[in-house]
């Protein structure tokens, strides 16, 4: 064989040897681009706590089957498993967790842990719900969350003094204007603050048809949370597209400030509410149906009533 044929040999298993190579990475990264990692607290309460046990949950089981996982906790302990990844932090402290996938993929997301007293610290702040647009005339709802209280004072802010006693309150401003409405209870020092808008309610709205916007807005919310609630927990796609479309349109860009209300009993942030609606514990034949939605207003929202049920 000729010099010149034997390079042309050799050029060739080359060639073939790096498509080879090519080819056998790429599925592997197909698999895996998509795939995330999600973490759930045992008392469902949005606080990853010091000595809670704590789930690990991949959002596509499939993707990673036959494949050696390694999880890193941040802290020097690491654990060998696919599924069912449960972990306990013994200190409080800020962690980041890493997966390592047959040695070739990583997932890393940072993770605080809170102390005890942290988590009291945290639980014992009372937290002041109600709108922030209103108009006059209209029967507006203020409401408050908090352990320990037995005693409101509520200054709304247009009558100079103070005007409710009660944990929920109803009030009517009777002239437009921003008011600073005040709590004070009898586990603060200093009162919580609120601030509202009060626009002009003109005679000549009145006679016309109008659009219930509020109305509106709870069944659309309600039609995107439903939405995330039966798409697969493989379709990451669906569940951003829901999501982003519920909090640009609607928290004004702080849906880490909305509290989710499920069932008059149970409280999330906005994107801990969705997460668990999309996976929900990897669905096997669960369904959450959104059966509906209040809202105090339709514009920058702070809170999100929400009444559901479980299907099996």
């Amino acid at each position: 064989m000729s010099n010149k044929n034997k390079i042309i040999l050799l050029s060739t298993l080359l060639l073939i040897s790096l498509v080879i190579i090519i080819l056998s990475f790429y599925p592997f990264n197909s698999d895996l681009k998509n795939l995330d990692f999600y973490i759930f607290d045992s008392n469902d309460n949005s606080h990853f706590e010091q000595n809670e046990e704590l789930d690990f949950f991949l959002n596509d089981t499939s993707a990673i089957k036959d494949k050696n996982l390694v999880w890193h906790f941040g802290n020097g302990d690491t654990i060998k498993r696919n599924l069912d990844v449960k972990y306990k932090y013994k200190e409080a402290g800020r962690y980041l967790i890493t997966v390592d996938i047959d040695k070739n993929h990583t997932l890393s997301k940072y993770i605080k842990v809170i102390s005890v007293k942290e988590r009291k610290v945290i639980d014992s702040i009372p937290k002041l719900f109600g709108p922030d647009e209103g108009y006059t005339g209209e029967e507006l709802i203020f409401t408050s969350q908090g352990p320990g209280i037995d005693t409101w004072y509520w200054e709304f802010g247009e009558s100079g003094t103070v005007d409710a006693y009660e944990k929920q309150n109803v009030y009517v401003y009777s002239e437009p204007g921003i008011y600073d409405v005040k709590l004070t209870t009898n586990t603060t020092e200093f009162p919580i603050h609120h601030r509202i808008k009060i626009l002009p309610r003109f005679e000549k709205l009145d006679e016309m048809i109008t659009v219930d916007s509020l109305s509106l807005a709870e069944n659309d919310i309600k039609k995107h949370l439903q939405a995330i609630a039966d798409a697969d927990v493989t379709d990451r796609k669906t569940f951003n597209q829901q999501f982003n479309y519920i909090k640009n349109k609607y928290t004004c860009n702080n849906a880490n400030e909305v509290v989710v209300v499920v069932n008059n009993s149970k409280y999330n942030d906005l994107y801990s509410y969705c997460q668990g609606l999309h996976y929900l514990d990897g669905k096997r034949n669960k369904k959450i149906s959104i059966n509906s939605i209040e809202l105090e207003t339709y514009k920058c929202i702070k809170r999100i009533n929400v009444t559901q049920s479980m299907l099996e």
